[in-house]
């Protein structure tokens, strides 16, 4: 059986505003990201490129884009490296849980 504890966290304003500002970038991360699964799935579909499908549909392949994003958008660079990765590798569960669930497989 599974429970949940709530701990109020308490911070003061710099913390906050920190954790705030980590938090907005890890979800412009994960909508970049969900974009270029888009643009990817789009190649994909026309071209049935293998490297292509395992960049999207592999369980580390959106968390391989990251050093690339990294260098075109230098603020990302100020992102904890395993929240970034956490955001790819949610994304990437979620497509491939997506994938199951259309082919009939996921329970």
């Amino acid at each position: 059986m599974r429970s949940a504890v709530k701990l109020r966290l308490d911070v003061d304003e710099r913390t906050a505003a920190i954790l705030d500002s980590q938090s907005r970038i890890a979800n412009w991360l994960y909508n970049h990201l969900l974009e270029q699964a888009n643009l990817l799935r789009q190649e994909f579909v026309k071209s049935q490129d293998a490297s292509v499908g395992k960049t999207l549909y592999s369980q580390r392949g959106l968390r391989n884009l990251i050093p690339g994003i990294k260098e075109q958008h230098g603020f990302v660079k100020s992102l904890y490296s395993s929240v970034a990765k956490n955001a790819a590798m949610r994304l990437s569960l979620a497509i491939r849980e997506y994938q199951k669930s259309r082919h009939g497989k996921r329970g």
